[in-house]
This record gives C-alpha cells, structure tokens and sequence, in this order.
C-alpha cells in the first residue's frame, strides 16, 4: 500500500532563530531517494518539511538529522511526524494558509508551488506527488474563493496595505515607500506587489537588506540618505523601523510638502515606537494613520477569519476524502472494481432514463443488453490492466474514463437507489469471480 508521510518543523516547535538555520535541501533529497520512492521538500520563513514515500520512516529521519546537524532523537522532538491521510491533511493545511502565523495568508501557496517546481526540475515526484501537489493547488484556490477567510487582514501591515487601497481606488499606479526591511515592512511590500503595485521602493538603514527585498518584490532599493527625495516622489508611504525616535518629523514634512505642490500622501506607521511623528498630521494633505488607527480593525478581521475556519476544514476533509480514494484505487484491483462500479452506474443511468417509457419486461431485456455491451467494451482495459499492473497504466486508465473525478456524486446518486445497490452487488460477485 502506498503510504505518504512526513516531517514537519516549524515555529511552534523551535524557535525561529533555530528554524531560521533549518534548511532541507532539494538537492539533499534527491540522494536520499531509491527507486519507486519519491519526495517533496518544502522551505519557507516559518518551517521546514519533508513528504516522501516509498521510504522507510528511520531511514528519512537519519538522514535528515544529518542534513540539519542533530541527532534523530533530537529531531524527533522538534519535528511533527505525520503519516497517511494525516500528512495529506497537513500539506492541504499549510499551502491553504491555516498552519501559517497569520491565518490565511496568501504567500505560502506561491511558496508551495515554488517547492513542487524545483521538485519536478529535480525529478523527485512522479505519480503520487504530482497528482498529490495539484490536489493541494486545487484545495488552496477553493478555500481562497470559497470562504472569506483571505479577506479579512488579521496582521498590521497587511491591514496597512488595505488601508491604503482603500484611499487609492487605483493603487496598482501609485508609487509606493516601504521603509524598513524587517518583518512588518516585509509583509507589507509583498502584499503590496500581491495587489498589483509595481512601482515599490524599499528604503532602509541597512542597503544590502533593502536591495534583498528589492530584487524579490521587482523594485528599487535606497539607502536613508535619500529619505527626502524618496518622500517627495511617492504617494504611498509606509514605515517600520527599529528606530528609537520618530525618523519623519513634522518639520521635515512641511518642507517636503511645499516640493510636491501639496500633493497629497497617505502615511502608515506600524513602528512601534513611532516612525512619524503625530503632529505630521497638521501638515496640509499629510494623512496620517498609526497602529491605534489599524489595530481594531485587525481584531475585527481576526473574528471574521475565524468563523470561516469551519467552512475551509470541510473542504480540505472533502479533498482529502478525494485524493485519498484515487491512492487507494492505485492498483489493479482497486481500478478494475472501480471500472465495473462505472459500468455499472451507466447502465442504471439508461434504465432510469427510459424507465417511464417501457414497461418492466422490456426493462429487463434493455438492462441484459447494455450489460452484455458494457462488459464486451470493459474487457479490453481490464484486461490490459490485470496484465500490465504498472502505476503509469493504472493511472492512465482512471484519467481516461475519469475514475476520480465525479465518483462522490456517481456514488450518492448510486446509493438512492434500490436498484443500484442491487446492480452494483451483482458486479462486486462477477469480479470477485475473475481470476
């Protein structure tokens, strides 16, 4: 039986300057592989995970240990071990944003497809894995559009950047100043690149960290001798520095303001302390807003994140009743039982269709025939599967005549129906029959 498992590392295990030096290189995996086994490996900001089968569990965990440089007893108290459906569960979790430090956030997904890319250009998934991590996509983008559990910001700096878009209709054509290059800042600029600005510039102390962000998000990176000049060209500023004392004073803005003709600025302070100094506020079109301003709107979306928990858990439970079926009919038995199943469903599909039309006796001489037709025209890919029990054939085969897709609503609609059950009954004893 093909069984997926996984090691798991994250924030609530370690702390983050620990996670921070925990990497599980793709290229380490690939060397860990044996053949018919495959792997996933998954790095961001807050974990570390690696998904495999076809490998025994002791073997992954000595390996790992020694990429990471612990022991495995080490590792086996920092790390989260998951096998079966459990690990399926949390991979849907994480790329959904629901085992993320702010619920729902929308960058693991890119982070998780990201992962899967350099998977595939490493040749560590095949069949499992591919069809695993699309299943994951699909789950992720249901739960994005499906509940509003993306809709809500429920962190400072992304609810700054709602903010902000709310005051700019068109805030894809503002230009924007992010100073700081930390945490806050960081979320902030990605979610700003997320709706659409292109126009970002990242400012801060440290030059080399402003160009990191910079190059990421596609912007241009400053250093705080530029300040002035970078005030004066933007529309959009928001700030979250380290700095012990307000780096934008009422003073400089005056100044600055009268060189833009008063155009107007819309200013964020998430800095704690302050960035900007309150009295900003009384220069002409200095529109200032500061954690006060952002932090009851953050608890309020925080409330409304948390009623959609609920809706997201039923979808991922759905998809993982789904993928969870196809791996377990991923072998010649499971899909050639599955294959009569279809048959068998199609001819109840006919008889329900005619069956105002002709009465009981015709009823049973339709049935024997679109049975004797059905089971000549399902010959052929059995057959073909029971002597070539290969995964790629079995995979092709329940692709081909769409074995996974709509089995949940063939199955209910099967099981309303005493003749259904009936048919189906009889196909389970002639496979059974079959050698």
């Amino acid at each position: 039986m093909i069984r997926i498992q996984c090691i798991s590392i994250d924030y609530r295990h370690v702390p983050i300057d620990i996670l921070e030096k925990v990497r599980i290189s793709p290229n380490a995996v690939v060397s860990m592989l044996t053949p018919g086994s495959e792997a996933y490996a998954l790095n961001t900001c807050n974990r570390a995970e690696i998904y495999w089968t076809g490998m025994e569990k002791q073997g992954v965990f000595n390996k790992v240990s020694g990429l990471i440089g612990v022991t495995p007893g080490y590792l086996d108290r920092i790390s989260l071990y998951l096998r079966g459906e459990e690990s399926v569960r949390h991979l849907f979790r994480v790329a959904s944003g629901l085992e993320s430090m702010v619920l729902g956030e929308p960058q693991i997904l890119g982070q998780v497809k990201e992962a899967y890319r350099v998977a595939l250009d490493e040749h560590m998934v095949s069949i499992v894995f591919n069809k695993l991590l699309h299943r994951t996509f699909r789950t992720a983008k249901r739960i994005r559009t499906e509940t509003a559990i993306g809709r809500f910001p429920v962190s400072v700096a992304s609810e700054a950047v709602e903010l902000a878009c709310h005051v700019f209709d068109e805030i894809q054509n503002s230009k924007v100043l992010v100073i700081g290059a930390g945490e806050m800042a960081t979320i902030a600029a990605r979610r700003l690149r997320d709706r659409g600005v292109s126009r970002i510039t990242i400012l801060n102390r440290t030059i080399d960290r402003a160009k990191d962000l910079a190059e990421e998000l596609d912007g241009v990176a400053l250093g705080f001798n530029e300040l002035h000049d970078a005030l004066k060209a933007s529309d959009i500023l928001i700030t979250s520095t380290g700095s012990s004392k307000p780096i934008i004073t009422r003073e400089m803005m005056a100044e600055i303001m009268k060189k833009r003709h008063y155009s107007p600025v819309v200013m964020i302070d998430i800095a704690l302390p302050r960035d900007i100094e309150p009295d900003v506020r009384k220069v002409y079109n200095c529109y200032l807003y500061d954690l006060d301003s952002l932090k009851e709107v953050v608890a309020r979306n925080f409330a409304e994140r948390e009623k959609e928990i609920a809706r997201a858990e039923e979808i991922i439970e759905y998809e993982v009743g789904v993928f969870s079926r196809w791996l377990k009919g991923l072998n010649a038995h499971g899909t050639i039982k599955d294959l009569y199943s279809l048959m068998e469903y199609y001819i109840y599909e006919q008889l329900e269709e005619k069956a105002s039309l002709i009465g009981e006796k015709e009823k049973a001489i339709l049935e024997d025939a679109l049975r004797s037709m059905a089971k000549r025209i399902f010959n052929r890919p059995v057959s073909f599967i029971k002597k070539n029990p290969t995964l790629d054939y079995i995979e092709h085969t329940r692709r081909i005549f769409r074995l996974d897709e709509d089995y949940q609503d063939r199955h209910k609609r099967q099981q309303t129906s005493a003749g259904a059950s009936r048919d189906s009954n009889k196909s389970n004893e002639e496979y059974k029959g079959r050698p």
